[in-house]
């Protein structure tokens, strides 16, 4: 339980200001992005394929490569601006997301339906056991994403809210380190997820095992949580104790403070590559109109270059098969 040192862990109230999270795209990249876009969707079978091998923009190697050093080792995160999305038409724009995304990262489902990119708007669907937060345009509490990097693109801005808020994930355990050890423990300890049906029917609607909230892999941090699935866990007979409600309630109350929470709020053209192992995330609720509707694209991503690797969720929202496709590249 020693504190954390690094770029990566870090609080709002430090790094709001200054903005050294945000970058943009220069002219020519994107000219260069735009163009890789358009010529991606006629290489690929269809916008959804779209890979690193269709999406050539040679001028734009430099933003790829900064981008993966921001969230590899630096902040965990970075925000990319000036791109040209209204240029695009919307397979385009998929194309573009797509394309960034698998030379960051490396691209992998993020659904039992084995999608590689979906839209985050309101589709009016409940966030619940039954069904994913992003369909919906509830509240999302802070959580990790499921796999190692997520790239969010944004399209559209709602009327009122929708707003991205970020924490650094390593400050958060520093704080626990500090004056919560016993909570900690207990997150240390992990618990049981539910699997949201995103299953085989003879498959356990449960992951196998508990899940950390907070491990280390080759030494580096690595927080994986999401309470709403820690709790419905027990709609299948598992039991939380008093002991780990109040260690999820002190790690909630962490995540509640103003001066940890940084607002991203993005704008068309601007996307957010995260790194979840060491960054939680949230979203406010939201209310569109008839002229203002929030829409957002989101990719998962593995990290073949990354020093960190552990447990994701991709493991249980994904079938077992593509799952080991993926950890084997």
């Amino acid at each position: 339980m020693e504190p954390l040192a690094g770029a990566e862990v870090w609080r709002a109230s430090d790094i709001a200001a200054s903005e050294q999270w945000r970058i943009s795209a220069t002219p020519d990249m994107a000219r260069a992005l735009a163009a890789a876009a358009r010529e991606a969707v006629v290489r690929a079978a269809t916008a959804a394929d779209v890979n690193c091998d269709h999406f050539e923009a040679a001028n734009a190697a430099s933003l790829f490569e900064r981008v993966h050093a921001e969230i590899e080792q630096g902040l965990g995160f970075i925000v990319v601006s000036g791109l040209p999305v209204n240029e695009l038409t919307y397979p385009q724009q998929v194309a573009l997301t797509l394309g960034m995304c698998d030379h960051v990262g490396k691209v992998v489902p993020q659904n039992f339906e084995l999608q590689r990119i979906v839209d985050v708007r309101d589709e009016g669907i409940e966030y619940s056991y039954r069904s994913r937060g992003y369909r919906g345009n509830k509240q999302l509490p802070f959580h990790t994403d499921g796999a190692h990097l997520f790239g969010l693109a944004c399209l559209g801005t709602a009327d009122t809210g929708g707003e991205t808020i970020i924490v650094s994930a390593s400050a958060v355990y520093n704080e626990l380190a500090c004056d919560h050890t016993n909570a900690l423990e207990i997150l240390q300890r992990g618990f049981y997820h539910h699997r949201r049906g995103q299953h085989e029917p003879d498959e356990s609607p449960l992951s196998h095992a508990r899940i950390p909230v907070f491990s280390f892999n080759n030494g580096l941090l690595h927080c994986c949580y999401n309470r709403n699935p820690i709790e419905w866990a027990q709609r299948e007979g598992i039991t939380l104790s008093g002991a780990e409600t109040d260690a999820l309630n002190t790690l909630d109350g962490i995540l509640a403070r103003q001066d940890m929470q940084l607002l991203l709020n993005l704008q068309p053209g601007e996307c957010a590559f995260v790194n979840n192992f060491i960054t939680l995330h949230s979203r406010t609720e939201y209310t569109d109109s008839a002229q203002q509707r929030r829409h957002m694209l989101r990719v998962w991503m593995s990290d073949p270059r990354s020093r960190r690797d552990g447990f994701s969720l991709l493991q249980l929202y994904v079938p077992e098969a593509q799952v080991r496709a993926v950890l084997r590249t």
